[in-house]
């Protein structure tokens, strides 16, 4: 009897596991990073050496007040419930999040945001993003540091990846896309994932709506131990490598000691501290300056959330750089990805340390 009692304990624990099993494919290729290609400019080596000094190992926290300064000078603070505070970028009607002006890298975190915007650091990697039909985009601050907040998707020759929306987090048994709307993902040929101009190869509006429905979850994760969080990673490298015939290098992330970031080939330099909730006896985190909901200029009707059929119009708006602050030049071009010094194993599936930080 206890030899049955036995069998059918351990026939449960498997069927209860199946689910984290089939679902959770936690990517085990992020190592720390190779060398690689370490050619990089004399400025950039000097700026290597001035936040190698200047970036403490344990950097003082920060609150969500930071991210209030810092990008004012680049778009409107808006009360809107029942967020809070959220900001609308002054980026022009063709901005979409995750798609002008930057590209991805592989790091150690997984696919990476690369941003050419001053203000990319903290929206592209904290918080998430919304849509409003009357004034668009707009992005609501969170504390928790991520390589790129999104939802990756695959099909037969392409890649798509669309900004998670506020609520939504990468989980252990991450096998869904949340319901995100169709009309928020981009899509592009998937030897073009690493091209440091990505947003030449997006397909049009219509293609990409149709790629949607004939897609799958991209289930690769990486969960970061030290603040118990699972990221969604994007593409296993193996299967990009295939795709662009040859490997993935991957870049190193280091951190910056102010508000910036910069990418010299060898390594992706961001700022990204911890940013804490604020004490009781703190002053609330808040904007100098906001407007009301119902004062954000209205957008005319016939403006496109997206415009992705023709390619030249992602970049129809300039970054903004209005910052005081003098800016450093984030745009060096790429290197290619075709001389790593070791090939990443394959993922396993199944399971290994946990799961997303629930929501509010």
């Amino acid at each position: 009897m206890k030899t049955l009692l036995k069998k059918y304990a351990v026939i449960g624990a498997l069927v209860c596991a199946m689910p984290l099993a089939a679902f959770s494919q936690y990517d085990t290729s992020m190592q720390p990073a190779d060398a690689g290609d370490t050619v990089v400019s004399a400025q950039d080596a000097q700026l290597d050496s001035t936040e190698a000094v200047q970036v403490a190992p344990q950097q003082t926290p920060v609150t969500t007040q930071t991210f209030y300064n810092d990008l004012s000078p680049y778009g409107q603070w808006v009360n809107m419930a029942p967020y809070g505070y959220v900001w609308i970028p002054s980026a022009g009607v063709g901005f979409v999040p995750y798609s002008n002006y930057g590209h991805w890298v592989y790091t150690e975190y997984g696919w990476t945001w690369v941003s050419d915007y001053a203000w990319g650091w903290a929206t592209f990697h904290y918080g998430r993003w919304g849509y409003n039909a009357e004034y668009g985009w707009y992005w609501i601050p969170d504390t928790y540091w991520g390589p790129a907040w999104v939802c990756w998707r695959h099909c037969d020759g392409y890649y798509g990846w669309a900004p998670l929306g506020w609520g939504m987090n990468i989980t252990a048994g991450y096998y869904g896309d949340y319901g995100i709307p169709s009309a928020w993902w981009i899509f592009c040929g998937e030897g073009h994932i690493c091209d440091r101009y990505v947003y030449r190869y997006y397909m049009p509006r219509k293609t990409c709506d149709y790629l949607y429905g004939h897609s799958t979850v991209v289930s690769y994760t990486h969960y970061d131990e030290g603040h118990k969080i699972t990221y969604a990673s994007g593409p296993h490298p193996d299967e990009v490598g295939k795709a662009i015939h040859g490997k993935v290098r991957q870049i190193a992330v280091r951190g910056t000691a102010a508000p910036a970031q910069r990418y010299d080939n060898a390594h992706l330099h961001i700022y990204k501290p911890e940013v804490r909730q604020t004490t009781a006896n703190e002053p609330k985190p808040a904007p100098t300056r906001s407007i009301q909901e119902n004062e954000v200029p209205k957008r005319s009707e016939s403006t496109p959330m997206f415009r992705t059929n023709n390619t030249n119009e992602q970049r129809s708006v300039a970054p903004q750089r209005n910052n005081p602050a003098p800016q450093r030049t984030y745009s060096a071009p790429q290197r290619s990805y075709s001389a790593p010094t070791r090939s990443a194993p394959p993922a396993r599936s199944g399971g290994g340390g946990g799961g997303g930080r629930g929501r509010r």
